[in-house]
Order: structure tokens, then C-alpha cells, then sequence
């Protein structure tokens, strides 16, 4: 066991000794896969940066398990039943769940209804077929059940139950026996696996299809170690864990037991997975989040603020840091009789966040069968630094902090808000080695360096002319849609203009909008740029290859600019031109130029008339 001491871990099984007096570990389940390894939960900065990219990385995991993504993380709620617009009883909270990818009910197998009655409430969420299910077999009666379902007191319902799963198109998750970690009456190891094992083997022979979760709770109650009830490899598809990351915990309010119970402060997703990440990673399992949430109420008094954050911070970052993770279902439900709400479907605060986070996050599958992006840290990202590239940060603070992104030591843009996002433009930047650098106002940083091969298609304009002849001049650059004829059609430009001492204004145009708009007719030019003179090339009569990034500005309102005479190459001859540099918030460069100069360099003709106004005529020559 590392010394705490000297670095930052904090060991559950060594915390809890101290607040609790623990007796030693007991046996593991499977002594030669699962070590107290499990136990540790890791309180360093653990500052990265990550790429998102659309393959995946050398640090992405994938196991091959039943109904596991390929890419991506299915996320959803729990089912709620109530009452109706129209006073029938049903599925309150599906109004909530578009473009969500997986939905969980909770089933008492020890009732007299089957799940096929209680259709009704969950059924209108699996009819688009767009999510999984994932059902929740409880142990109404925790341990003391556990002898009923080992002996096959309850067959005859789970085949039943099995049975009616096997015949829905959706994919299955069956959760059997959850949270045995902080059961009350409490199992034993050995009679709690041999009921999992029970009902695995029967779900394995009705509903073969059917992922089964070995769901544990984040953290576990007094003298209990989660690791010592895992059924087997053979026995468990996917590793879930119920994660709850709240203010106050529901009936202890002593502070020095905020760490173990993983509240207050300590009441963090990205603390409070972790038992759970390193039993996934023990196992070679994907891990979900089969239920959880921050109360954004508690005992009558709004925490909502609070809860939101910590629900933001969840959503932005589990499948950042821990790609093991596979499905988020959060809890959308509250128990009159209980303290904490989890209800969020109704809360327009909770439900903020949520969305917030998710639509900011490349890795969420809004249905079954979806793509999703990936997140590489960037020291395991091999592809080319080209285009627009995005990036996330993260490091451990138990509060929202602001990060500085700095290109080559030069700050390029500030992220107040998770997931930090800076995108960079990679051809705006010159071949060679270059240095990407996150600081976190808590005083984290992260730097990474990396290689531009060849060289810049916009290139920055320098803050200093290069020599004192190139009409080199910055000031402000005033926003101008303009619309302009081309060939008789009507397009419209977002353009800068810059004004003279008597206000008449110069428009210039975007280079690559230009050559957008008009490649596939005759006046069609490519956009390139020439290493050896380290100038912008243009070649008349080439298709023009599109980035994704034209017509679009990624800046509004006025602008500072830098401007000089550019000596641009147009069909391999040197042509000068003067230009001017309009920089985003994250530093990226975009060259303006006169439409005039442009139509006259690649031989189309730019006129004006009093219907017209200004038009281009790409199958005529320059007229001037």
C-alpha cells in the first residue's frame, strides 16, 4: 500500500480504519483478478487534456461485451409513473427522454403483476425503438431473499420475466440484486453470488441476448467490501454502480465522514466512480452508471444550485476521464418519505445543466445504433494536427474553475464553463514543433507538445510587418453582411469593411468563402499554401476542397484587424495583394481580401450596378 502521505490517494479501506475502526478486508471473490486495488480513490489534480476525435484512440477500452457501443455512451433516465394531462396513470417523464438512448425500470419481482403489465408506464419510451432497457431485479428483501432466489423459490416469475424481455427488439440490461454493498439486512458473499449466479443462469437460457450488470454502490456501508460479492467473469457482462454524488447524506451529518459517505465536498462524480472504474478495469468491463444523481432538494430546502453543477460536472467529464464508462441512467424519481429529491424531469434548473452538458459532449448516443465521437487524452493522439481541432480539459476541483489555453506560450482563448473547450486552428499555424498548455485558475497546468507537417493555408499575419514597404496597419474592421449577384443568383456575405477618413467603406470578402461560392463554375480556384515561399497559392480552373468551416464566421460584431500588401501566388506567379487578418477568439486566422483584386488576379469580372448592385459574372474576364 502506498504511502498517503507523499501522495494524494485517498484510500477507502485505510479512510475508513480511521473514521471507523474497520476490521480487516475479507475475502475476495476471485482472489486472482480483483486486489484492494479497488479501494482507492484518487484525490490528485489528474490534469489532461483531451482530443476529440472521430476514431478512437490508443487509450480508448473496448471488451466486445453484449450490447456494448462501438463509440459513444448511452445516457437516460429512470422510468416515472404518475398522472397524466389527460388523468390516466403512465409515463410522466417521457416528454424528457428525446434524444435520450437507454431507459431503466425498476422491477419488484416479488409482486403479483408481471413486468409485461407494468408495459403501460415504460412501454411508450421502447416503442421508437431508439433505446435500450435496462430492468432493475431487486432483492425486496436484500439478504434474507437471497436463500428464496438461490433455491428457486421465484423461478417461476423470472421466467416469466426472461421470457417477456426475450421478445422486445430493444437491447436489454437485466440489474440483478443492486446496491448489495449497503444492504441493510445484510447478504453474506457466498449466499448473495450463488442467488446472482441463480438468476444469471436462468436470464442466460430465456433472454441470451440480455447484458446482465453486477451494479454495486459507489461506496460501501460499514466493514462490507464491494469486491468480495463479483459473481465471476462467466457470470457479469457489464459492472454498473449506483452513483449518487449529494450535499447532505440522508441520515448522517457528521463532517468527518463527508470523505467515506462521498458527500459535501466529497460529493463528486468523478470521486465517487472511481471504486467502480477500477473494478471495471480489474474485470475488462464497461461500466455503467445504472443510477444516481445529485438531490437537488433536501428535506424541503433547495439545493438545486448546487446539484446542477455537480450534474453538469457528471455529464461533462465520467465519459472524459473514465471511457470505461458506458451508460449514464440517472435517477429522475422521488419517494414522499425520503429526505433527498432526484426528480428532474419537472426541474427546470436540473434539466438545464443536463442538456447543457450533453449537447456540449461529443461521446452521448441520442438513440441505439448511433455514432458518437471519442476522447483521446492528447498524448495518445496519433493523428494530424490539421483544421479545426477541439479540446477538453479536466483536473480534480471541488468547484467550476476557469482554464487559459496558451498556443506557443501566446494565450489564445479562456473556458469558464466544463468542459473547458478550446478549438484550435491547426492551419493557421506554421510547420514545426508547437506547444498546446491548459492552466486551470487553481494552478493546474498541462502542456503538450506537438508537430505541424507542412505549413499554414491562412497564414497569421505578423503583429509587425516584415519590411517597412508592405503598407503593414491594424485598427478596427466593421461587420457588413453584403449581398452579392453571382452568375444572377443572389448570395450572401458576411464581410468586413474598413473605413476611410471621410466614412467610405472598403468590403472585403473571405478568401475561401469566394472560392466556395465559386467552385464548379468557370471562375472555380483552389486555396493552398507553398512551403518554400511560405505564401498563400491560388490556382484558377481547380476544384476548390471545402473544410466545413466556409460561410460560416466564428466571431461576431466588429473586429480588430491587421493589414499589409500580401504577395500571394496565383498560378505559380507572385501577385501582390493587399489583405487583412481577422483573428477568432481562439486565435485562428482568416484572410479578407478586396473582391476586386481577387476578380482581377483570377480573372472573373466584379462589376456594380444600380440593380444589382454588386455582382460577378464568372464566364466574363476582369473589366475593371
Amino acid at each position: 500500500m502506498r504511502n498517503t502521505k507523499k501522495h494524494p490517494l485517498l484510500r477507502l479501506c485505510l479512510a475508513a480504519a480511521m473514521l471507523l475502526s474497520l476490521a480487516p478486508l475479507q475475502a475476495f471473490a476471485d482472489d486472482s483478478t480483483t486486489t484492494v486495488d479497488t479501494a482507492a480513490k484518487d484525490l490528485g489534480a489528474n490534469t489532461e487534456i483531451y482530443a476529440v476525435t472521430q476514431t478512437p484512440g490508443s487509450d480508448y477500452p473496448y471488451y466486445g461485451a453484449k450490447n456494448e457501443p462501438m463509440s459513444g455512451v448511452y445516457y437516460g433516465r429512470t422510468c416515472e409513473g404518475g398522472t397524466l394531462p389527460n388523468g390516466n396513470y403512465g409515463l410522466v417523464n417521457q416528454s424528457q427522454m428525446a434524444d435520450e438512448s437507454i431507459v431503466g425500470f425498476y422491477f419488484d419481482i416479488t409482486q403479483s403483476y408481471s413486468l409485461e403489465y407494468w408495459s403501460y408506464i415504460f412501454g411508450p419510451a421502447l416503442e421508437d425503438g431508439k433505446r435500450a432497457f435496462l430492468v432493475y431485479i431487486n432483492f425486496k428483501g436484500e439478504g434474507s431473499d437471497c436463500a428464496s432466489f438461490a433455491g428457486g423459490a421465484y423461478d417461476s416469475k423470472l421466467n416469466e420475466t426472461f421470457s417477456y424481455l426475450n421478445t422486445l427488439s430493444n437491447p436489454v440490461f437485466v440489474r440483478i440484486g443492486g446496491e448489495v454493498n449497503v444492504w441493510n439486512n445484510a447478504a453474506t458473499p457466498e449466499s448473495y453470488i450463488a442467488a446472482y449466479r441463480h438468476v444469471a443462469d436462468l436470464a442466460r437460457a430465456r433472454v441470451p441476448r440480455a447484458a446482465l450488470v453486477f451494479s454495486p454502490n459507489f461506496s460501501s456501508a460499514y466493514r462490507v467490501d464491494m469486491d468480495s460479492f463479483y459473481p465471476g467473469d462467466a457470470y457479469v457482462d457489464w459492472i454498473g454502480v449506483s452513483l449518487y454524488y449529494n450535499l447532505y447524506h440522508a441520515t448522517i451529518s457528521d463532517p468527518d465522514m463527508a470523505a467515506f459517505l462521498g458527500v459535501g465536498q466529497y460529493g463528486d462524480p468523478m470521486l465517487n466512480v472511481q471504486q467502480c472504474v477500477n473494478l471495471s478495469r480489474l474485470h475488462k468491463k464497461p461500466l455503467m452508471v445504472t443510477e444516481g444523481g445529485a438531490g437537488n432538494s433536501f428535506n424541503g430546502q433547495d439545493i438545486s444550485a448546487w446539484a446542477s453543477e455537480r450534474m453538469q460536472k457528471a455529464y461533462a467529464f465520467l465519459p472524459m476521464v473514465y471511457p470505461e464508462v458506458k451508460g449514464i441512467v440517472s435517477s429522475d424519481y422521488h419517494y414522499s418519505w425520503a429526505p433527498t429529491s432526484y426528480t428532474f424531469y419537472n426541474h427546470p434548473t436540473m434539466t438545464a445543466a443536463y442538456r447543457k452538458a450533453v449537447s456540449n459532449s461529443p461521446a452521448y448516443l441520442k438513440s441505439v445504433g448511433d455514432d458518437a465521437g471519442y476522447y483521446t487524452k492528447v498524448s495518445a493522439f496519433t493523428g494530424p494536427w490539421e483544421g479545426q481541432m477541439r479540446f477538453d480539459a479536466y483536473t480534480y476541483s471541488p468547484t467550476k474553475l476557469t482554464a487559459t489555453w496558451a498556443v506557443d506560450g501566446q494565450t489564445r482563448a479562456t473556458a469558464a464553463d466544463y468542459p473547458y473547450t478550446f478549438t484550435l486552428d491547426a492551419s493557421a499555424l506554421s510547420g514545426g514543433d508547437h506547444t498546446l498548455t491548459v492552466t486551470f485558475s487553481n494552478g493546474a497546468t498541462k502542456t503538450h507538445s506537438f508537430k505541424i507537417a507542412g505549413g499554414a493555408t491562412d497564414p497569421v499575419v505578423p503583429e509587425e510587418p516584415s519590411n517597412p514597404d508592405d503598407g503593414y496597419t491594424q485598427g478596427l474592421a466593421y461587420a457588413s453582411t453584403q449581398s452579392v449577384t453571382v452568375d444572377g443568383k443572389a448570395v450572401e456575405f458576411q464581410m468586413y469593411a474598413l473605413m476611410d477618413g471621410n466614412g467610405n467603406g472598403t468590403n472585403y470578402i473571405k478568401l475561401r468563402d469566394m472560392a466556395y461560392i465559386l467552385n464548379g463554375t468557370e471562375a472555380q480556384f483552389s486555396v493552398g499554401y507553398d512551403n518554400a515561399t511560405k505564401k498563400i497559392a491560388l490556382a484558377s480552373g481547380e476544384s476548390y476542397e471545402a473544410s466545413g468551416a466556409e460561410m460560416k464566421t466564428p466571431y461576431s460584431g466588429d473586429r480588430i484587424f491587421t493589414g499589409r500588401n500580401q504577395s500571394v501566388l496565383v498560378d505559380g506567379d507572385a501577385v501582390s495583394m493587399f489583405a487583412i487578418t481577422l483573428l477568432d477568439d481562439q486565435g485562428g486566422g482568416y484572410t479578407y481580401f478586396k473582391l476586386r483584386d481577387l476578380g482581377e488576379a483570377l480573372g472573373f469580372n466584379v462589376g456594380w450596378s444600380k440593380d444589382q448592385g454588386v455582382f460577378i459574372e464568372t464566364d466574363r474576364p476582369y473589366e475593371g
